[in-house]
């Protein structure tokens, strides 16, 4: 179990995802008439809000505009990563997915949830820079936005729902004239993100074969009946046109059968061989009872009317009790 590598990139691609949604936003400077000066992309970076912070107040030089760090701009980060206990499935459950050898199959065991916290910082030097950012991610998410994603390398496709959990403002304004104004608005965000384990080949059952036999018989006894079942074309996937073809071999005649009468003719003793007039077939008697006598082996079924003799005997069947062979099923994997 623990100790064979596997890797399905869970977290990055939830991190990846949700940075992409905040990858194109755009603050635009307007003059006092309210005529558009220009355009900025804000920039998106990974990374916590104090890495950024720390740079802006310690560094003297990034005070000259040639250095400083350019404000707008956007950070995120991850916060946390809890077990979600609602999402709890049964364990053994299994999933199926497509193989490209059409002689097997992959499963996998559905996944593991967590919920992940992530945060968004918006920094901006002046209210409205932040609030122009803010006012283009806020109406998508009520409370939730969310994004399919194709996963376990893209076998199948989830839903991942990034909801908004808080939005805090931070307005650093102390300082001289001289230091610069960070206004940070802040946003948690949650996902759940679904772990899955390590894929699983196994082989497709093309070839079944059901036989009904005596358990005591040697390998070669002949069975009681036996029927076979086989994928045409053997090589066909999941997705192609195959039929299945059916053989069936009917070894009907029991083990031994219960030969029922009303009246004897003279007496047939244990060991005689005795024979139909109706089926013509042939046993030898292994018990002979008031109401029945047992035939053990015979070459064929004897049938109700049938006129079951000796040398010594006879008797006319009114009823019959074949005794069958036991059950015994076994598949093979191809």
């Amino acid at each position: 179990m623990l100790g064979t590598y596997f890797y399905h990139e869970h977290i990055k691609r939830t991190v990846a995802v949700f940075g992409t949604l905040f990858n194109n936003l755009k603050v635009v400077k307007h003059d006092s008439s309210g005529k558009a000066l220009s355009t900025i992309k804000v920039p998106l970076s990974y990374g916590p809000r104090q890495k950024f912070l720390a740079r802006i107040a310690d560094e003297a030089y990034l005070n000259d505009p040639k250095l400083a760090i350019r404000l707008p701009r956007m950070s995120f980060e991850i916060v946390s990563l809890t077990y979600d206990t609602n999402t709890k499935l049964q364990k053994g459950i299994t999933r199926t997915l497509p193989s490209e050898d059409p002689k097997k199959k992959q499963s996998i065991l559905y996944p593991t949830t967590y919920r992940i916290g992530l945060q968004l910082n918006i920094l901006a030097k002046n209210q409205d820079d932040a609030l122009q950012i803010l006012e283009q991610i806020l109406p998508y998410f009520q409370p939730e936005y969310t994004v399919t994603v194709k996963e376990v390398n893209s076998n199948f496709k989830s839903d991942i729902p990034f909801v908004i959990q808080a939005v805090t403002l931070v307005d650093d304004y102390e300082g001289d004239f001289m230091s610069r104004r960070s206004i940070i608005y802040t946003l948690e965000f949650e996902a759940r993100v679904n772990f899955y384990g390590l894929l699983a080949g196994r082989n497709i059952i093309k070839d079944s074969n059901v036989t009904l036999s005596d358990p005591n018989m040697d390998s070669t006894g002949v069975p009681y009946s036996a029927q076979q079942f086989i994928i045409s074309p053997f090589d066909a996937g999941p997705d192609d046109d195959y039929e299945i073809i059916t053989n069936f071999n009917d070894f009907t005649v029991p083990d031994s059968v219960k030969l029922y009468y009303d009246t004897m003719t003279d007496n047939i003793s244990v060991g005689e061989s005795v024979t139909g007039s109706l089926s013509g077939a042939v046993g030898i008697v292994s018990e002979v009872t008031a109401e029945y006598i047992t035939i053990l082996y015979p070459d064929d079924n004897f049938v109700i009317n049938d006129v079951v003799s000796s040398s010594s005997g006879s008797i006319t069947v009114t009823s019959l009790e074949p005794v069958y062979r036991t059950l015994d099923i076994g598949f093979g994997l191809l």
